[in-house]
């Protein structure tokens, strides 16, 4: 079914498309469409499937909807065969970058993960990594007139199985080096799937970032209880949580946002791929509205929920009957929510004035 039926609704989606947009959870691997996959695979010798971009694009991303992160996550392992080399990766990013910038996404918090840069034949180091993946936005920014910045993810499932003094020597390596590239990589995040690991094994991970000053966000609350996002921002220093909207079912978990303007980052088609909510109004958006709880409007990952980031606040404006001025209001939350430095932030206020 058509969004798109009469005048009235084009031209809302035309206003929307032409804004200068911000999005601050947008994951690398979900945004890699079919098209890019067999390019690069080809190139660098990866194998998939099938190398016709319309057949992958049915075997990686024509579910409707999924049961839980399980098959959420099925076209993982065989994306993340394309990080197979550092020139892998470059191209991948900038192919991001230059999607993002086609919907006229101005500034994006891009989710990195160790393990997901890491493929089944790469030879590189996390901290080549880090220094190609800063050097690969500063010229796709330069290129595309954006801004682009790293939030490093750690996908609780996979680091979980790992012995505690080995994620934490791990943890602290990777911390000290993305503090040597603090112009891209902006923050730390927990993801992967909510109940596969208990966010208490990583409280040492978010204490070592807090005690550098390394902002944090975490994903909570997404398909797990209301309770993990008041033990995100109690005990793992979350300033957003990624989702969150378990949050309407415990009044002192709504407190505690409100208190401390804990800002949740809204992904709707995402959240109802996952059977979270069975259409784009039961997102407990106007409770949070009532609650003065900040949030905002991102994509998670794009091609995977195959949507756009216009798309997503479209869906909001539509379910929510919110005007064009609406829709910029929670464009400039997103800038002020930024991890970016005070400088960044100032200036992309000053875009969407």
């Amino acid at each position: 079914m058509s969004f798109l039926s009469d005048e009235t609704d084009a031209s809302l989606f035309h206003r929307i498309a032409s804004l200068p947009k911000i999005d601050l959870h947008r994951h690398v691997t979900g945004s890699i469409s079919a098209a890019t996959a067999v390019r690069i695979a080809a190139k660098y010798g990866v194998e998939l499937p099938t190398y016709i971009a319309a057949d992958l694009d049915k075997i990686l991303f024509s579910q409707e909807s999924v049961s839980d992160h399980q098959q959420y996550f099925i076209p993982w392992p065989i994306l993340n065969k394309l990080f197979v080399s550092l020139a892998a990766v470059r191209e991948i990013l900038i192919e991001i970058v230059r999607d993002a910038a086609a919907d006229n996404v101005i500034y994006t918090e891009l989710r990195v993960g160790p393990r997901a840069f890491l493929g089944d034949r790469s030879e590189y180091s996390f901290k080549e990594f880090a220094e190609t993946v800063t050097v690969t936005l500063r010229e796709a920014d330069s290129k595309f007139g954006t801004t682009t910045k790293c939030i490093l993810g750690i996908p609780r499932h996979v680091y979980s199985k790992l012995a505690p003094a080995t994620r934490s020597k791990m943890f602290a390596k990777m911390l000290y080096i993305i503090r040597e590239h603090a112009s891209c990589f902006v923050g730390v995040d927990l993801n992967g799937d909510e109940l596969a690991a208990d966010a208490s094994e990583f409280t040492s991970f978010f204490n070592m970032a807090n005690d550098l000053d390394v902002p944090v966000t975490i994903h909570a609350g997404e398909v797990g209880p209301a309770e993990n996002v008041s033990y995100a921002i109690r005990h793992l220093h979350a300033s957003r949580i990624g989702h969150g909207i378990a949050a309407v079912e415990s009044e002192p978990t709504l407190n505690l946002l409100a208190e401390r303007q804990c800002v949740l980052e809204i992904c709707p088609t995402s959240n109802k791929f996952l059977g979270i909510v069975n259409g784009y109004r039961e997102l407990p958006l106007e409770r949070l509205r009532e609650r003065n709880i900040p949030f905002v409007i991102c994509t998670d990952n794009p091609v995977r929920c195959r949507t756009s980031l216009t798309e997503e606040l479209y869906k909001v404006a539509k379910s929510f009957s919110y005007s064009i001025d609406d829709v910029k209001q929670l464009c400039r939350a997103s800038a002020r929510a930024a991890f970016a430095d005070d400088n960044t932030r100032n200036i992309l206020i000053a875009n969407l004035a």
